[in-house]
């Protein structure tokens, strides 16, 4: 699951008034589109580690805010590299993807028995969400050996390696297997969920709660198809990227302003993230437990 989420960087237009700076970025940007994302990420990693080294020699390498808040973090993350990749510090600092945060509360107090996070990356919702819902068992899904493998090491350092399994991509199969009347997934598999998140195929899907990142970045339909797929099971909420205002975050105190902002941007450019929440209705629950 890679951090930097789009493919390439914003388009802007660029006013008559602009001045000569913004001309040679924005021409920069369109000429040399590749190599402006890689010095971007250059700059944004050394910035966000210096930023959470700075935080981290406060406060420990652990989420600091937020619905998973006190959740360790192994300090070989803590490098330029990995920091962009797993988009560390706005999970240290305790905003990432902080629309969400109002939902996993929710989710937090229902009693699933079964977790499926597609797209699990280092573990920050695999993990999160074994300590948020101690009756869980979570089985989480990467594609990437690295993050599989610090998956496993997140779940070792805050005591949940009994109740996480971690395997490679995830199939219908395994969903066939895995998803039932009180099942949770949690997507976020880079597009993939229009090929996987499909209640024809998979009709067990129509039995469980979703909460799945839409990437219309890679496909224009990708939220409305998703979403129809399940209009006729599940009640629906999308929600689209909100401002963040870093005063809400203790841990940045002492930063300048400027840092401020950026620890809570999580560096995303492009085409806006949606979300959707999607709870099965009522009578469906009551069918499927007739059935």
């Amino acid at each position: 699951m890679s951090y930097l989420k789009t493919i390439n960087s914003e388009r802007q237009v660029i006013s008559q008034t602009a001045s000569p700076i913004h001309k040679l970025k924005h021409h920069l940007e369109n000429t040399f589109p590749k190599s402006c994302e890689a010095l971007r990420e250059r700059w944004y990693g050394r910035l966000s580690y210096q930023m959470l080294k700075s935080i981290s020699a406060r406060h420990g390498l652990a989420v600091q805010d937020g619905p998973f808040q006190d959740m360790r973090y192994p300090a070989e993350l803590l490098n330029p590299e990995k920091i962009t990749r797993y988009a560390l510090l706005p999970k240290i600092v305790g905003c990432y993807e902080a629309e969400l945060h109002g939902i996993l509360t929710q989710v937090a107090s229902r009693n699933y028995d079964r977790v499926v996070n597609i797209g699990c990356s280092e573990g920050y919702y695999a993990i999160g969400l074994a300590l948020r819902l101690p009756n869980a068992c979570v089985f989480a899904f990467d594609i990437d050996p690295l993050a599989r493998q610090l998956c496993h090491k997140m779940a070792s350092l805050n005591l949940v390696s009994d109740r996480v399994t971690i395997q490679g991509e995830c199939t219908m199969h395994h969903l066939q297997e895995l998803v039932g009347d009180n099942t949770l997934i949690i997507s976020d598999c880079e597009g993939c969920e229009l090929q996987l998140l499909r209640p024809d195929s998979v009709p067990c899907l129509r039995a469980c709660d979703l909460v799945v990142e839409l990437h219309d970045c890679f496909d224009p339909t990708t939220s409305e198809v998703v979403t129809c797929r399940f209009a006729q099971s599940h009640d629906t909420v999308v929600l689209t990227r909100a401002t963040r205002d870093p005063a809400v975050y203790p841990s940045l105190e002492g930063l300048t302003p400027y840092r401020q902002q950026l620890a809570v941007s999580e560096s995303r450019w492009g085409t806006p993230c949606k979300w959707a929440f999607m709870t099965r209705k009522k009578a469906q629950t009551a069918e499927i437990a007739f059935h």
